[in-house]
């Protein structure tokens, strides 16, 4: 039983891992992987009336400022910019550059970046025309980019990985399996066992180390000749030591090379002795620093409103892996040892103790590497269209890998467990098994260096427009018409609008006398423009090259007047993104947030109760667990109250749509609480109007002067120094958005 020293000292070791790991998570820092276009002023294929100052891109992830340009060319493709290409020192993610005087006619705009951390190389073009229309023949001239940077690259990846998971999971199987299993057995044979365990740890954990330096090594001479767009031998004259130190990868590149080292000299003062916990508890902390930067230059911390958490969940999940994979290569060694060194009934013992504790770590891991892989892949793949792009499909054939692995851990676990106490070939079926675990694991993990070399699903299906919309649908009823809006294409640059109206019975509607559509920018307050769009025939009404000049959220709002009916009033609301961006396709920062909380509590719960079957706070492993669980509850409280319990506080923007539901609503409410002052028709006449000073606004002329938050608070506060009384207090926030909608039809 531990001492309390004993479990004090597990609990602060846990805890201390835990502090060390969120201090270097939530330490900002610029992160990336695929550094893509998200947005661009001017915006591509768009038609300026006048040449912009500068032009100024917007991209996924921060950039390398030493590394990216951007070049404008006219279409003789001579260079008009003026060479001052610089990305925003406040800002990574942006880059600019100042054009001079520019004629009418088309322009390319050519764009180059590395990122920061995972130092991908990408290229792009987009084109604007000033005065003119671009012509259908226009393209911007770019070659394709590459699959892969290069095509060593996933192999140097998936040996680093492979080398560095070894080295941790190793020296945890000998911490938490190997050794206090031979401690509370003994028998004749098991002394020579320990020392044959011993040295299979040795070789093993060296065997990784200098898999992990020498190919880490050769990953920056790679890198640098990628970057550089050199040779790999002429990379190592300057360019290895220009990216080591200018860049943010070159740095994060040190620290990995910075810890394998520190845990090979804990390794060589350990002289072999595996057995000393300390030791092996500070070279196990050691390789899972190397680890985490590993994580830290991955996709997930290039997500950059959820990079923190999906790359603390990446961390963990790296660490579930390495303790099933190591362990699995720690049994593939020890298990002939075992063979050899005892006889059958002492291996019979050993064994029958040895498999059922490693399964518990087993299992554990697996339940953790299941549930944090379910959300890394939504974080890089978001919709399942995105599946038909090289990296779904990659993923798609390494959760069948998976599946035959777990297949073979369940015939161990179910087939051979049992008959190791009594069946004498029992060792010799779970020696080919786990041989066979440790092939497949492989073949993951060769996977994972294919993953961690190709572009994000969701990123390129972004920019091949999988699983994207061509063009906007909605549609709504109101006053007996049913009423259909497409904008094509939706995004920014001109935009047609097709509006169709249909009656009850599917006929169309041929006697509307106007149909007005508005446009509003929902992200700030940049005016509206109504403008009736003209009749086409067959009920349908167009409005063509409607422009969109900026990304963000948009309301288009339609009144249709008909003869015979009640004006039909109605709103539709869509998100726009440049046209030539790659982040159309992102994870909800909410639903990242609430997966990862709910995540993090399932995780908790889990080691909670795995704790009471470890003997909960009489022993060591039940204190690890218990404190591993206290720390996801807490995880899983902090990511869900940041989501739940979040006020965004009164909005620019009204956030309910006008549509003609909310419209009855508000005039509902303006019928009780505004038309006794305001009139029936909102004219400043009503009843108790006659006499007050300052005289009742005129809402006709008024409301369209001030922006919504104004109208809000206007309602809300009362006006000070006039008759007009604060709501705030009768009516919901709701109520009040209703009443905006209904004030702005008064005409």
């Amino acid at each position: 039983m531990a001492t309390l020293s004993q479990k004090l000292s597990v609990s602060v070791s846990v805890t201390t891992i835990a502090l060390f790991l969120a201090v270097f998570v939530l330490t900002p820092v610029q992160v990336s992987a695929h550094a893509n276009l998200a947005e661009s002023d001017p915006a591509a294929n768009s038609v300026l009336d006048s040449p912009p100052e500068r032009v100024v891109i917007r991209f996924t992830e921060p950039l390398e400022p030493a590394l990216s340009e951007i070049r404008v060319l006219d279409s003789q493709g001579e260079r008009v910019d003026l060479g001052d290409s610089a990305v925003d020192p406040t800002d990574p993610t942006i880059m600019s550059v100042s054009v001079g005087t520019l004629d009418n006619g088309a322009y390319t705009v050519a764009w180059k970046n590395v990122s920061t951390v995972d130092g991908h190389s990408i290229r792009g073009a987009f084109l604007f025309s000033v005065g003119e229309p671009l012509s259908a023949a226009a393209t911007a001239q770019l070659e394709d980019q590459p699959l892969l940077q290069s095509s060593i690259e996933p192999f140097i990846r998936w040996l680093v990985l492979l080398s560095g998971l070894t080295l941790v999971g190793v020296l945890a199987f000998r911490l938490l399996v190997s050794t206090p299993v031979l401690a509370g057995i003994e028998l004749e044979g098991v002394s020579e066992l320990r020392s044959a365990l011993s040295r299979n740890t040795t070789i093993l954990t060296w065997a990784a180390l200098a898999v992990f330096l020498s190919m880490s090594a050769l990953r920056l001479v790679i890198q640098a000749s990628v970057v550089y767009d050199t040779s790999p031998l002429d990379a190592l004259a300057g360019p290895v030591w220009s990216l080591v130190s200018e860049t943010e990868w070159g740095t994060l590149w040190l620290m990995r090379m910075g810890f394998g080292i520190a845990t090979g000299v804990v390794l060589f003062l350990m002289r072999g002795r595996t057995n000393n916990t300390a030791s092996v508890s500070l070279a196990i902390a050691l390789g899972a620093g190397a680890l985490l930067t590993i994580s830290r230059s991955s996709h997930a911390a290039a997500l950059l409103e959820i990079g923190n958490i999906s790359l603390l969940n990446d961390f963990i999940h790296t660490m579930a892996v390495a303790l099933w994979v190591g362990g699995l290569f720690s049994l593939a060694l020890d298990v002939p040892a075992a063979i050899r060194a005892l006889s059958e009934g002492e291996r019979r013992r050993v064994l029958s103790a040895l498999v059922p504790r490693f399964s518990v770590v087993a299992g554990l891991s697996v339940a953790v590497l299941a549930l944090t892989g379910i959300y890394s892949a939504w974080t890089q793949v978001t919709v399942p269209e995105a599946l038909d792009t090289p990296y779904g499909r990659v993923l798609i054939a390494k959760v069948g890998l998976v599946a035959l692995l777990l297949f073979i851990a369940a015939l161990n676990l179910v087939w051979v467990r049992p008959r190791l106490s009594g069946n004498s070939r029992a060792a010799y079926w779970l020696r080919r098994l786990v041989v066979a675990e440790v092939i497949v694991a492989t073949f993951v993990l060769l996977s994972v260096g294919f993953l961690t070399s190709l572009e994000p699903a969701r990123q390129a299906a972004s920019r091949l427009g999988i699983g994207v919309e061509d063009g906007l649908t909605f549609a709504d009823t109101a006053e007996g018409a049913d009423i259909t809006l497409e904008v094509i294409p939706g995004q920014i640059g001109p935009n047609t609008i097709i509006v169709t109206l249909t009656d009850v019975f599917g006929n169309p509607i041929t006697n509307a006398t106007d149909v007005r559509v508005r446009l509003s920018y929902l992200d700030a307050d940049l005016g509206e423009t109504a403008v009736s769009a003209v009749p086409t025939g067959d009920g349908e009404f167009t409005l063509a090259d409607w422009t969109i000049g900026i990304a963000g959220a948009w309301e288009v709002a339609l009144v249709v007047q008909r003869p015979d009916a009640f004006d039909a009033r109605t709103a539709f609301r869509f998100e726009t993104s440049s046209g030539g961006g790659d982040s159309a396709i992102a994870p909800s920062k909410d639903t990242a947030y609430i997966m990862l909380g709910s995540i993090f509590g399932v995780l908790g719960l889990m080691f909670l109760v795995s704790a009471l079957r470890f003997g909960g706070f009489q022993t060591r492993p039940g204190v690890a667990a218990m404190s591993l669980g206290v720390l996801g509850v807490i995880g899983a409280s902090a990511l869900l109250a940041g989501v739940l319990g979040s006020e965004d506080g009164v909005p620019e923007r009204n956030p309910i749509p006008s549509t003609s539901e909310s419209v009855a609503a508000g005039q509902s409410l303006y019928d009780i609480h505004c038309q006794l002052c305001h009139g029936t028709e909102g004219l400043g006449d009503g009843p108790a109007s006659a006499g007050l000073n300052p005289p009742v606004a005129d809402l006709v002329v008024h409301v369209p002067l001030h922006p919504d938050r104004a109208l809000f608070d206007f309602i809300h506060d009362g006006i000070q120094g006039a008759a007009m009384p604060a709501l705030g207090e009768t009516l919901a926030d709701d109520e009040i958005w209703h009443l905006v909608n209904y004030i702005r039809t008064l005409e």
